[in-house]
């Protein structure tokens, strides 16, 4: 049975780097709207909860507004939503960078070896190309994740053929 599952996983991960490397933008944008029906109904859920659960009353309810409110506006907004869901994840990754960066950059100085200076130095650059232009970050992780659902996609066929074998 698992090596069945990972079969269905690895066609339906196979299929969708496909979908993504010939039609980027419907399929950013059904993905969009699937993520927008899932933060609805998980804001729901999370404020149904609540009936059961009131540990956390205060996170629960915020979460849950939020994740309705979210919902609704990339249910009603889905271009939109797709050009600046993923803009905004190239931004957060750009800060991470940046953070990551000094980090590594100061234990380079600090000690930790010319490796560690050198990737502070690399990530501060890869951050700040981000921060610069997220828009282009944002249609190349498109890509990026197009690739690695194929090669993710390919490895798992073939793990659950030769398990099967």
């Amino acid at each position: 049975m698992a090596n069945t599952t990972m079969l269905i996983q690895g066609i339906v991960a196979l299929a969708l780097g496909v979908l993504l490397l010939t039609y980027p933008v419907g399929v950013l944008i059904i993905l969009t709207i699937i993520l927008g029906i899932y933060w609805l109904i998980d804001g729901i859920v999370v404020l149904t909860n609540l009936y059961s659960d009131r540990t956390d009353k205060g996170w629960k309810v915020l979460v849950g507004v939020l994740g309705i409110i979210a919902g609704i506006l990339v249910l009603a907004y889905p271009l939109y939503s797709a050009i600046l869901l993923p803009t905004f994840l190239a931004i957060i990754i750009g800060v991470e960078g940046l953070i990551i960066g000094v980090v590594h950059l100061v234990r380079g100085v600090t000690g930790a070896g010319f490796g560690s200076g050198v990737l502070g130095i690399v990530s501060i650059i890869f951050g700040l190309i981000l921060i610069a232009h997220p828009f282009i970050a944002a249609l190349a992780l498109v890509w990026v994740l197009a690739i690695i659902a194929i090669a993710g996609g390919i490895l798992a066929i073939a793990f659950a053929l030769r398990k099967s074998a």
